[in-house]
């Protein structure tokens, strides 16, 4: 970004949603007048979103600000300019964004399935309404078929961004939507569960799947001193508490098992997970 400069040993600390908030909060000192939109304010927002998808704005596209038609407002290489009769804006971090019903509107409309299911689970569980977020796309012409499939899906009970993207992929691989964050009771240990997935199938077998983490084994708050083996054995006996409160099946994927489609859907459908009778 032209004029704007940071010191590198800081940049190369950042991930890219913190790099792109520090573009913004740059380019706002410079106008605070601007309300930034699209991936910009979704990142301001602290929704839900892909790296990758913030990583081609950085290194690509230009960043989105709306503005009134009014007045001499074009396009450049760096920034995008999108006209609207009524531009209404919220403060956030110091910054003018869209409010987050409309931005999270501009964004799913323009993305994947699987990216924008993410990123609508992410405002619903932030207290967005589905109907809001609908209203912001007619107002702004931007209703389509994708969105009206993300909005069909999107749900609140996604505890982080990799639940909601897997919840995603399992819809788009065929499979009914499952339950989530499903409380099970071991009735030897009297131990509560709260499983990621759960499917219950035609001839009532109960299927969990749970999203493991590279964080789970490295995060000193999750690990909490225990050793490998130790986390190994708590799945172990987590497993079996599951097991003794009736599920049938217990399936642990990771992220990385989400990128190959076709063997995530052979193992599920292995297992009995159900789908749905036309793909979604």
């Amino acid at each position: 970004m032209p004029g704007l400069f940071v010191r590198a040993e800081l940049w190369k600390s950042l991930g890219p949603v913190e790099q792109l908030k520090y573009v913004v909060r740059a380019l706002a000192q410079w106008h605070p007048d601007w309300v930034f939109a699209g991936v910009a304010a979704a990142c301001m927002h602290g929704l839900w979103i892909e790296y990758g998808v913030v990583r081609r704005i950085l290194h690509g596209p230009a960043i989105t600000v709306v503005c009134t038609p009014k007045g001499t407002h074009c396009n450049s290489v760096h920034i995008e300019r999108k006209h609207r009769a009524h531009v209404r804006s919220v403060v956030v971090d110091g910054v003018r964004v869209t409010p987050l019903a409309q931005t999270v509107a501009e964004c799913t409309a323009a993305m994947s399935f699987v990216d924008g299911t993410t990123m609508a689970c992410c405002a619903l569980r932030k207290g967005v309404r589905a109907e809001l977020i609908m209203i912001c796309a007619v107002e702004n012409g931007l209703m389509n078929d994708g969105l009206r499939k993300v909005l069909q899906y999107a749900n609140a009970n996604a505890e982080n961004g990799g639940e909601a993207k897997a919840f995603a992929v399992f819809i788009e691989c065929g499979f009914v939507p499952p339950a989530q964050q499903v409380e099970f009771v071991d009735p030897q240990t009297g131990r509560r569960y709260r499983v990621d997935y759960l499917w219950r199938t035609a001839d009532d077998r109960l299927i969990v799947v749970e999203l493991d983490g590279l964080v789970k084994y490295t995060d000193p708050a999750m690990v909490q001193g225990r050793t490998l083996g130790g986390i190994i054995d708590d799945e172990r006996e987590r497993t079996e508490g599951l097991q003794r409160a009736g599920v049938h099946a217990v399936i642990r994927i990771r992220m990385e098992d989400l990128v190959d489609r076709r063997e995530l859907a052979r193992k599920l459908a292995e297992a009995g997970v159900p789908m749905m009778r036309q793909a979604a």
